[in-house]
């Protein structure tokens, strides 16, 4: 659909979600020609917010005779806006005013994550969270068994980003060689290739691998990766301002308000929200009911890299008439100190 859109139509849509945001208020036609369009008559932008109104881009309130953006107006607002030169998108002094309190931070990852979601927040007045993707590529790679005395057995579990955890667990006493052999391999068909992260949803039942003999080992096992994930996830989301939305009149509901914070402050939310992100995407956007408890809100996130490693994502939560232009310039401006920092730590460590 995006492909019927004149370069016009692009300008007169633009126009209606910049007023909009600005004023809260439905758009009218000579508004848009006055402010945006002079050399076009009013009746010609009327034709176009017509065409517009019936691609789905713009609606109409019974009660007034402008029009408003609906869901596809704000994606393809925040598309062409994240397509342009995103440095003009704060001043100066803004600019130099995020970087030169974030390059004070310099601690650990986290404290650096911490702060960094502080900083969105106070610079966007929405609510803000920062996500350490430590554990998004982290693929199993080889489990080790190694028998001790009296039924115990040392687990090592290696990943592509190195070994990660090593915990005894309980194995049948006076076993030989071959029963060792025998369950290593049978670890490795269960578990070599396979994602951290999902560990916390993984089915023993529905794998295709002979596990007779050794059903024990593989619980303790799920386990001792289960308890790994449950340890690092939170520690690796950082939520900032979750009270900010209620400044908004979207959430003077009670009601809305409650589900709101109860969402938030769950941070295993937050990984599902950005479970379908797609890093190839320079900024994305979510509105409303796509994300269960948290409708009518927009979330705009943005991917920070290390060289060519996405490494983790930053994103503000706000209404769906957020200032996208301050969100997207300070998410920029955030996700290029970000790595600069991580990466500059990166090297100090090596």
């Amino acid at each position: 659909m995006r492909k019927e859109l004149t370069e016009r139509k692009k300008r007169i849509l633009h126009a209606l979600v910049d007023l909009y945001i600005s004023t809260g208020q439905p758009v009218s036609s000579s508004d848009i020609q006055s402010k945006y369009l002079p050399e076009v008559s009013s009746a010609t932008v009327r034709s176009e917010l017509s065409a517009l109104e019936a691609l789905g881009y713009i609606g109409q309130p019974h009660t007034s005779s402008g029009r408003i953006p609906l869901k596809q107006a704000y994606k393809f607002y925040v598309e062409t806006v994240s397509s342009s030169d995103n440095d003009n998108m704060l001043t100066d002094q803004e600019t130099a005013r995020i970087r030169n309190r974030f390059m004070s931070k310099l601690g650990k990852i986290q404290n650096i994550s911490k702060e960094a979601a502080r900083i969105i927040s106070d610079a966007t007045n929405y609510t803000s969270f920062v996500v350490n993707k430590n554990l998004q590529d982290v693929f199993i790679d080889e489990v080790k068994l190694v028998p001790l005395k009296n039924g115990k057995a040392l687990v090592l579990i290696v990943t592509n980003r190195g070994m990660i955890t090593d915990k005894t667990i309980d194995i049948p006493e006076n076993v030989n060689a071959k029963y060792v052999d025998t369950a290593t391999k049978v670890l490795n068909k269960v578990f070599r290739g396979r994602n951290i992260k999902d560990m916390d949803r993984f089915d023993l039942t529905e794998i295709d691998v002979e596990l007779k003999g050794f059903e024990s080992i593989l619980d303790d096992v799920l386990d001792i990766l289960r308890v790994y994930l449950s340890e690092h996830k939170d520690k690796n989301v950082f939520v900032e301002g979750a009270l900010k939305m209620l400044d908004y009149p979207e959430y003077n509901n009670v009601e809305d308000a409650k589900n709101f914070l109860s969402v938030i402050s769950d941070k295993k939310n937050i990984g599902t929200l950005l479970a379908d992100n797609d890093s190839s995407i320079e900024f994305s956007l979510r509105i409303g009911k796509e994300d269960r408890g948290v409708d009518k809100c927009a979330i705009v996130t943005a991917s920070y890299k290390v060289g060519d490693e996405v490494v983790g994502e930053a994103g503000v939560i706000g209404p769906e008439r957020m200032d996208y232009k301050k969100v997207i310039g300070v998410l920029d401006c955030m996700k290029k100190t970000i790595a600069s920092v991580v990466k500059d730590k990166k090297n100090n460590e090596d």
